[in-house]
């Protein structure tokens, strides 16, 4: 099947069988726990199910057995049925009316009468009776009379069971006689509490406690006689079997050849026994439905699963074969395939690449301040012009800007402390104020950081920048005891436009001289100045000039159209114009003679000979284009020199232990932060990999090509730690060092014997 049957591994077959194992065996003892769990549980259930309404059974018969008790005990405290109060002529009526009303403290008595010792009558809710009244209105059977005239006599509460009394209607009814002796702070009693009960109340809370309950209820007192039952359609079960029963629970009983489940109950308060009894089969009928499921289930997966079993294990090898396959013709790391096994070989391909991954996770954690200042950079360059863009950009490197105004912060440092340098950088790369936030970047020119700072204007009493700078201030001269060289961008709304107020800075910075040395300069304050402009505002011609030392194209364009627009629209006469134009033209060029680009003035009398305004403005685009352009190669070119500059000093002293990013930023004068973030944006990757990478590879040419001791190649390489050493070549190579060296040797003794038989054959 899929063309596996050409295929001659040892690891189909295995792969074949485990999936046949991992099957059956599984399959065996989940079927054997599921089945008694869930027969075991549905059983327990069942059982507990039934303990649980008998135990209701129990409990209500036993609190109103109790409440029978408590209403003797009331009665025989109340002095209203005292034996002088209940035989008097006046007041016993009152008495009879006391004993009516405790009789409706019960819903189970049918009748109460009370007795006293020695008395010949017998009183009740409906009035007092003679015995032999009493006697003709509720006949008892001849041997229950006397039972219940001696117990009258008692010290103890007796109960008799359920027997049929024909009432004085000639109605026959059940009922269970209670008898409880009355007494008062006295050992001997001097009567009794009569309770005529309806055996239905009983039976009747017993059916609704059981519900569907189809089989038989009984109650037993402690001597085992039957007080009540409840008898259902199987009929009258042996009782003697039912009386041995002592302990509550579930058991079984055989009846006629039947097997029948019996739970009990015991009351440890009047001592009487619950039990209730169900043919077998219709107390576990649910086990039995589902020991018959489960059982045809278990079949039914054991057939089908055979079959499936060896048609998963053949379509899961497939993926592996197909893998191995692919690992084959790709990884050139892979050694002794055909001794191998398959799966044995993909792990190892997986593990190598989770450990590249895990590698990939470590270079990216490190090289992500790089990413996040290249991006800076780039926003402040003006290489980005899309809101959407920056604002997913900003999202995936975790960059949390305020949405409503921007603004650019040069801060220029202070040539007096450069010892505080790359602290300084460290402290402005990210600052938070209530309505702001700030970061910053080394623009490696300018001797400067640029801070791009967002402001949230929806929060009342928001700030501006005149608010936050001299806070910026404060904190670098409490922190930094220097003072700050600060240059100041306006505000806009949209994050493209944020190398606008980074242009505006750098201008700014560049006109500072007008303020003094440790002042705060805003580009909104050049146009400020007393000086009387006759054409265009002072700090768009600041404006543009900076944008052209930029080589930014964009802000350069949008500016000098703004420049020839005020021109336009002012009321002047045409000299006045003319020398305006003159005067843009020569302000371009004085652009291009300062940043060294004097090529650019050539084609100056085309510029010079226009008829109007809009003939000036499109000859100076292609001037304003290529000096942009001009200024952006040299930028790139300057670069690559600095770069090659730096890689060739890296390149000779790899070799040297006190090789640092500190000492090469010191030699080139720049600051470690920017240098690092240089060479990455230069090479690709970090300092440390760069030098990591010569090392490793200037130990493996003198592993294979000297006899040299580890220990002094990796002194030669630029090592004093060699066991660290160790532990990072074994996890970049996958071996150690000796056994790289071990490793070349036995591929170069491989080889040589062939070559000899080459040269033996040749001759």
């Amino acid at each position: 099947m899929f063309g596996l049957h050409k295929i001659h591994s040892k690891l189909l077959y295995k792969y074949m069988l485990s999936y046949l194992l991992m099957f059956f065996i599984p399959l065996v003892f989940m079927s054997v726990i599921i089945y008694q769990n869930s027969v075991v549980s549905l059983r327990e259930g069942i059982e507990q199910s039934n303990i649980d309404k008998l135990n209701q059974v129990k409990n209500l018969t036993d609190d109103r057995m109790e409440e029978l008790e408590k209403l003797a005990v009331r009665i025989s405290y109340d002095h209203r049925l005292s034996p002088y109060m209940v035989n008097d002529g006046f007041y016993g009526k009152e008495a009879i009316e006391e004993l009516n009303k405790y009789k409706a403290n019960s819903s189970i008595i049918k009748e109460l009468f009370l007795y006293y010792h020695g008395d010949t009558k017998i009183y009740s809710s409906n009035g007092s009776y003679s015995f032999k009244t009493f006697e003709q209105t509720y006949r008892f059977d001849q041997s229950e009379k006397k039972k219940i005239s001696k117990a009258l006599e008692s010290n103890l509460p007796i109960v008799f069971p359920a027997e049929s009394v024909t009432v004085k209607n000639n109605e026959k009814e059940r009922l269970i006689t209670y008898l409880h002796p009355t007494s008062r702070n006295t050992a001997t009693p001097y009567g009794a509490v009569i309770y005529l009960i309806e055996e239905s109340a009983i039976t009747g809370s017993i059916k609704d406690i059981l519900g569907d309950f189809q089989g038989n209820a009984y109650i037993f007192d402690e001597n085992k006689n039957i007080l009540t039952s409840n008898l259902n359609s199987i009929g009258k079960t042996d009782i003697k079997k039912l009386e041995k029963i002592d302990k509550s629970g579930v058991s079984s009983v055989n009846h006629k050849g039947n097997e029948y489940s019996v739970v009990s109950v015991k009351s440890e308060i009047s001592g009487w026994t619950f039990v209730t009894v169900m043919p077998t089969d219709q107390f576990f009928s649910k086990v039995i439905n589902l020991q018959k499921f489960l059982t045809l289930l278990l079949i039914s997966i054991v057939l089908t699963g055979s079959g499936a079993a060896i048609l998963l294990a053949r379509n899961q090898y497939r993926p592996i074969h197909n893998l191995l396959d692919f690992i084959t013709k790709n990884n050139h790391r892979v050694y002794d395939i055909n001794n191998s096994n398959e799966l044995e070989t993909i792990q190892v391909t997986v593990a190598k690449v989770l450990k590249d991954h895990e590698s990939l996770s470590e270079k990216m954690d490190i090289q992500a301040p790089f990413v996040r200042d290249q991006y800076l950079m780039r926003m402040l360059n003006g290489h980005l012009t899309d809101d959407n863009e920056i604002n997913s950009l900003l999202d995936s490197l975790g960059i949390v800007m305020k949405s409503d105004q921007y603004f650019v912060v040069l801060v220029s440092f202070n040539k007096e402390f450069p010892q505080k340098r790359e602290e300084i950088i460290r402290f402005l790369s990210f600052l938070t104020f209530n309505e702001a936030t700030s970061y910053g970047v080394e623009v490696g020119y300018k001797d400067a950081i640029a801070l791009i700072i967002s402001i949230d204007q929806s929060v009342e009493n928001s700030v501006g920048p005149r608010k936050i700078v001299p806070e910026i201030k404060c904190l670098l001269e409490k922190n930094f005891k220097f003072e700050p060289i600060i240059s100041v961008g306006n505000l806009y709304y949209e994050k493209s436009k944020i190398n606008r107020s980074f242009i505006e800075a750098l201008a700014a910075l560049e006109n500072r001289f007008m303020n003094d040395r440790d002042s705060i300069t805003y580009f909104e304050d050049i146009s400020s100045r007393p000086e009387r402009t006759i054409g265009y505002p002072k700090e768009e011609q600041i404006k543009f000039v900076q944008s052209l030392k930029q080589g930014d194209q964009i802000v350069a364009i949008e500016t000098i159209k703004y420049m020839f627009e005020s021109v336009a629209n002012k009321e002047l006469s045409v000299q006045m114009i003319k020398c305006l134009c003159f005067d843009i033209i020569n302000t371009v060029l004085k652009v291009a003679v300062e940043i060294g680009l004097d090529d650019q003035t050539q084609d100056i009398n085309r510029v010079v000979e226009f008829n109007s305004i809009g003939d000036l403005e499109k000859n100076l685009y292609p001037i304003i284009i290529d000096i942009c352009n001009e200024v952006e190669r040299r930028n790139e070119n300057n670069n690559s020199k600095l770069c090659n500059e730096i890689i060739s000093h890296i390149n000779d002293n790899f070799s040297n232990y006190d090789l640092s990013l500190e000492n090469i930023a010191q030699k080139f004068k720049l600051s470690t932060s920017y240098l690092s973030r240089f060479l990455k944006e230069q090479t690709g990757v970090t300092f440390t990999q760069y030098v990591w990478h010569l090392r490793i590879e200037e130990v493996k040419r003198l592993l294979a090509e000297t006899d040299e001791t580890i220990k002094n190649i990796v002194l030669k390489a630029g090592y004093i730690d060699v066991a660290n050493f160790t532990r990072k070549f074994k996890k970049t190579e996958g071996v150690t060092p000796g056994q790289y060296r071990n490793l070349y040797a036995s591929r170069n003794n491989q080889t040589q014997p062939n070559l000899e038989n080459d040269k033996h054959f040749r001759g």
